[in-house]
């Protein structure tokens, strides 16, 4: 990889996501700050706050070099956004707007199904270039880009700080052999696939054996769909060797479950990339996944285990995701396989978990990262911002100002002294009314371009609730088609604990994340 160019031939560089948020794109933004400074490029950083969205509390935000003092360089500076296309208009009116006024604009997306939806493709008139960190995410966008370049940049991946000894004493787990999933229910646990792990779990270890293998899954979010939340842990109860575990971890403690686990499993539909697949794998660990989507550009047959997977429609209940478009449904069994070969270890597993640890950091260290980003920046820097679309209520609101200055013209045109100053009366007036029919025009096309957009918004809140309700449809017949197998008097769907009694107590208290034994799934 070439060197990273001088810093100071950048033009001023700011820095713009949900810097403080729990989201992917959030970690993302961090994770580009921490590249820039080992670059050493200088910047600023612009946090978003999006209260729409569920924010965690992070330790701290990574501290960025001072913005550039004003130099005479007139290039435009550049704005790089981690934020997805259909956050481009909001961000535009509600806090960024001057990130986007002579400035080159790059947005950073993430996409999880070969056709990018329509939300996402409106994002394009706001940005000058877009990258791409999987040739999978790639595909999708170049389809709808239209003169907007999308660029391939390596994702960072930030090695999870600890060792084993550190991890076993805080996650103990009966020092078993763990398999790890980790997974957001905020990331539509359609696309997740965490039954899938379990099911591949359960065929490769028919029987709970004592000192035997668990299978760790590891989530957070899951109070917010409730159903899906108390589905999964039912349908996999009576196995006492798959463990849930729900809930936010500090850095510190996510860096250690990620030590401790022995293997990191992800049978998922489709990736946009694969963060955690990518922590896992720099640390040396087996990483086992559906030989499809993002994660590709990092996994190969010589470094994980790659799943083979037919494919499927979405289909409904699938949150943001439209019902027609294709994933991929990976083959339990042959998991199963993949998950006993892991478990049974050997060189040539140790071999191929090494290989995969260093593939990632070559490519995707904050080093090596920070180069291509300092280099892509640098290949920006010079270039003319496209001419950006106006965001339809600034520009009706402007137009109904320039209306009302119109409206302010002195039309007690005097009587012309004598008749030969008729024709310059007249042309007078025409030009008067010739401006206020033009400002008229402005106003009614701004207006209805304004309105067009009100009506796209209405018409994706309307396909989104309809997903929504597609999806508790779904989840609604498997609770009507899990009733009968309930045993009598038994809560079918019990979403909260009844209080527990003393001796329940102190077994929870010693299965609470202070001393993560392994507990039966319920």
């Amino acid at each position: 990889m070439s060197a990273s160019p001088d810093p100071a031939s950048l033009p001023d560089v700011r820095l713009a996501g949900f810097l403080q948020s729990g989201l992917g794109l959030g970690e993302t933004g961090r994770l580009i700050a921490h590249s820039l400074t080992t670059a050493g490029v200088r910047f600023s950083t612009h946090t978003w706050e999006k209260k729409d969205i569920a924010t965690v509390p992070f330790d701290g935000i990574p501290a960025s070099a001072p913005a550039p003092a004003a130099t005479a360089d007139s290039r435009p500076g550049i704005s790089l956004l981690s934020l997805n296309g259909e956050h481009l208009s909001s961000f535009m009116k509600s806090s960024g707007a001057e990130l986007f006024q002579d400035r080159y604009v790059i947005s950073i997306w993430f996409w999880e199904l070969p056709e990018l939806s329509g939300p996402s493709r409106a994002g394009f008139k706001f940005v000058d270039e877009v990258w791409a960190a999987t040739p999978f995410i790639q595909d999708a966008l170049s389809k709808h880009s239209g003169d907007v370049p999308v660029k391939r940049w390596q994702h960072p991946v930030r090695q999870p700080v600890g060792d084993a000894a550190a991890a076993r004493a805080r996650f103990p787990f009966d020092n078993r052999f763990v398999f790890l999933f980790s997974f957001d229910y905020q990331s539509c646990v359609k696309r997740k696939n965490p039954d899938a792990v379990c099911e591949a779990f359960t065929l490769a270890f028919p029987e709970p054996l004592p000192g035997g293998p668990l299978c760790l899954i590891k989530s957070i979010n899951g109070p917010l769909h409730p159903v899906a939340f108390t589905l999964l842990r039912h349908r996999w109860a009576h196995r006492p060797d798959i463990v849930f575990m729900d809930e936010f971890l500090s850095s510190a403690d996510r860096d250690l479950l990620t030590w401790r686990a022995d293997a990191c499993v992800s049978l998922h539909r489709s990736e946009g990339l694969g963060l955690t697949l990518l922590e896992a794998m720099a640390i040396g660990k087996p990483a086992i996944a559906t030989n499809y989507s993002g994660n590709l550009a990092f996994m190969f047959p010589e470094n994980s285990w790659l799943i083979p997977w037919t494919s499927v429609k979405v289909g409904p209940g699938s949150l943001h995701y439209p019902a027609d478009q294709d994933w991929a449904e990976p083959d339990p069994a042959a998991a199963a396989v993949a998950l006993r070969e892991v478990f049974a270890g050997g060189p040539a597993v140790q071999e191929k978990a090494a290989a995969g640890a260093r593939y990632i950091q070559e490519h995707h260290s904050p080093e090596a990262c920070g180069r291509l980003i300092a280099k892509l920046l640098s290949e920006a820097a010079g270039r003319k911002p496209r001419s950006r679309t106006q965001s339809p209520v600034t520009g009706r609101r402007e137009a109904y100002a320039s209306l009302a200055k119109s409206r302010e013209i002195d039309w007690d045109t005097k009587p012309s002294a004598t008749w030969l100053k008729i024709p310059h009366v007249l042309a007078d007036l025409y030009r008067k009314t010739a401006r206020t029919v033009r400002a008229d025009r402005q106003t009614l096309s701004l207006t209805l371009a304004a309105l067009k957009h009100q009506e796209e918004r209405h018409r994706a809140s309307m396909e989104f609730m309809q997903r929504r309700v597609d999806r508790l449809g779904e989840e609604l017949s498997q609770v009507v088609q899990l009733l009968p197998k309930l045993p009598p008097h038994q809560s079918p769907l019990p979403l909260a604990a009844a209080p527990a009694s003393a001796p329940d107590t102190a077994a929870a208290a010693a299965s609470s994340p202070a001393n993560p034994s392994p507990v039966p799934a319920s």
